[in-house]
């Protein structure tokens, strides 16, 4: 929310708006996925908020910067006046307002009733304690698009915001440590090695 108004999707802020309980299902079952910097998934949070409830306004900005400040955890939203909400609130037994669900490794694992967000923070250092300092979803970047980082080999930081498997401290990141792993094994196997081409025969 911002300046009383909740974000929409162009100020880009890094919530996800969710209407269905499927759809809660599979980001929660795709973000437990291992990475490869992150083997036991992502932490995803999803907040049951609502536009009219004055709870839920005076809180839905603190929720968007709690977000800005996780850049490794994915962050969801459902609004009880989405068309079809009421069937995901049912199922998902909210009694509150607003309510956060915390996820990792595909199960719920805590969930903060009311406007504590806090506690949602302090749930989020738990699980974020296991994974690695990879930065999936970071608006923020320490290099503009175009400036080089250390070497002209480097992956742009814009990059790394977007491949999973990149880590934002490295050059590189497992895709590039693979291809150089290949690339290191062929010269070990062939070293200089040239056809033999006789142009005799042709």
């Amino acid at each position: 929310m911002v300046g009383g108004q909740f974000s929409s999707s162009n100020d880009g802020f890094l919530v996800k708006e969710i209407t269905l309980y499927e759809e809660v299902q599979e980001i929660v079952r795709l973000a437990s996925q291992a990475l490869p910097e992150r083997p036991d998934g992502i932490v995803t949070v999803l907040r049951y908020s609502s536009r009219f409830r004055s709870d839920c306004q005076a809180t839905e900005g603190e929720y968007d910067r709690l977000a800005r400040s996780n850049p490794a955890t994915l962050f969801l939203r459902v609004l009880q006046e989405y068309e079809g909400a009421d069937l995901l609130f049912g199922q998902a037994n909210i009694q509150s307002w607003p309510t956060v669900d915390i996820f990792y490794g595909g199960n719920r694992v805590a969930r903060v009733e009311g406007s504590a967000i806090q506690e949602v923070q302090d749930v989020l250092d738990r699980y974020q304690l296991q994974n690695s300092s990879l930065d999936l979803f970071s608006e923020s970047s320490s290099k503009k698009w175009g400036e080089q980082r250390n070497s002209v080999n480097a992956t742009p930081r814009t990059t790394n915001r977007f491949v999973p498997g990149y880590d934002s401290n490295k050059n590189g990141g497992f895709f590039d440590e693979q291809a150089s792993a290949v690339e290191q094994s062929f010269e070990e196997t062939f070293g200089n090695w040239v056809p033999n081409i006789d142009d005799d025969d042709a």
